[in-house]
């Protein structure tokens, strides 16, 4: 069955390579990009380009929405309500254009840990947007909760890439309930994002490590 998809953060690291793999397979007619700077042209690929997400939004026919929204606290220079913007007001704007244009599966990048009601300010944000998406009553939710993402970065962040080290070093020993905070390969993520938003399956789907990982090698369509 080919499949439309609209995308958003087509250009960070588990967006670029939603986007590399979606532009592959053959399942796919068709991507929409909404985003702040135009991506070199495809046959697949239509563009929204907007400095705000929120005014490139349009009525427009998809079958799925996969969101990869997502900054640091350090990108905003601190500024909470500037992270707040991204990674809750937008993706809520997502959700609720797709309940209104009746798009039947949105997968979310989350994040392990994501709580509304945790004294963690990063985690709590992700908790709040998760619960606000179930608000939304959408046909179908999936709420992907990877731990630390490897992967290339355009950005340097040497305590980052340290805290990768370490994790990679340690993923062996995280075994039973401990599995989930193992370090996601981007790649997988993405093509675990894929799987979902064409499985089919309808409700609230929340996926950790293991589950994540099992539908990545499910998706064999490249």
């Amino acid at each position: 069955m080919s499949t439309s998809l609209l995308l958003a953060g087509a250009t960070g690291l588990v967006g670029s390579s939603v986007l590399e793999q979606a532009l592959a397979e053959p399942h796919v007619e068709r991507v929409i990009v909404v985003g702040r700077r135009p991506l070199p042209e495809h046959p697949k690929l239509e563009q929204w380009v907007r400095a705000d997400l929120q005014e490139a939004l349009r009525p427009q026919r998809a079958d799925a929405v996969i969101c990869c929204l997502g900054t640091t606290i350090r990108n905003v220079g601190g500024d909470r309500n500037k992270f707040i913007h991204v990674d809750k007001d937008l993706v809520l704007s997502l959700g609720r254009w797709a309940k209104e244009q009746g798009v039947a599966s949105m997968a979310v990048v989350s994040a392990i840990g994501a709580d509304a009601r945790s004294g963690i300010f990063y985690n709590r944000v992700k908790g709040e947007t998760e619960d606000d998406l179930r608000a939304l009553d959408l046909s179908a939710l999936h709420l992907f909760q990877p731990s630390i993402l490897t992967g290339p970065r355009n950005e340097k962040r040497p305590g980052e890439r340290a805290g990768i080290l370490v994790a990679e070093l340690l993923a062996p020993l995280m075994v039973g309930g401990l599995r989930k905070y193992r370090p996601m390969p981007h790649e997988r993520l993405a093509r675990a994002l894929l799987y979902a938003a064409r499985s089919g399956a309808s409700g609230v789907h929340v996926h950790t490590y293991d589950a994540i990982m099992g539908m990545a090698a499910q998706n064999t369509t490249r």
